[in-house]
């Protein structure tokens, strides 16, 4: 059995999540509306994910939330790590694009510039 992790992003606008590999493989990933219910639309967005996702070869081992509503989206989920967009992007980012300085992010709520450095925000 092979190693998977989740990751949900709610925000106030919309709810994205994605299972990966240890690779960071893409193994299933959904977008939706928010629509003002942060735990009903985490709630459809896992339905929408399960059948995506090979259960026979992978396990989710750990779990992750990120956005608005992250604190109360992860003690529904049992997340093992929340963590704010900033930290979250500037991890993300980085971990693919190791030299970038610059990140701007464009939300729902509001917006943000992260300036990278040594490969931390």
């Amino acid at each position: 059995m092979k190693n998977a992790y989740l990751g949900v992003d709610v925000g106030s606008i919309s709810t994205k999540g994605a299972i990966i590999d240890d690779g960071n493989n893409i193994l299933a990933s959904a977008y939706i509306w928010t629509e003002g219910d942060p735990i009903g639309a985490s709630k459809k967005l896992l339905r929408l994910l399960e059948p995506q996702f090979d259960k026979d070869s992978y396990r989710i081992v750990a779990s992750g939330t990120t956005g608005s509503a992250r604190r109360l989206v992860g003690t529904v989920i049992n997340a093992s790590c929340v963590k704010n967009e900033i930290t979250a992007h500037a991890i993300g980012t980085t971990a693919f694009y190791p030299d970038v300085r610059t990140i701007l992010e464009i939300g729902g709520q509001d917006s943000k510039i992260i300036l990278v450095e040594n490969g931390g925000a």
